[in-house]
């Protein structure tokens, strides 16, 4: 039998605890896959910020070279 009674259990918010630990791990799954996927877009953009701007400054050097935003999770 456990020492402690099920209100003081219940105030310390164990139950919550437990529960967030069996739930949130597919959500943390689920985060991870979305951010891979969110790296791999940062990463066309940045190739294609690269070869845009290389092709601006060759049609006109004077031109200001862009920035893209870059996305975040």
């Amino acid at each position: 039998m456990s020492y402690m009674s099920d209100k003081v259990i219940l105030k310390e918010g164990i139950i919550d605890s437990v529960l967030k630990t069996i739930f949130s791990s597919k959500n943390k799954k689920k985060s991870k896959k979305i951010e891979k996927q969110v790296d791999k877009l940062n990463n066309a953009l940045s190739n294609f910020e690269k070869s845009a701007n290389a092709e601006l400054k060759r049609l006109n050097p004077k031109a200001k070279p862009f920035k893209l935003d870059r996305y975040k999770v």
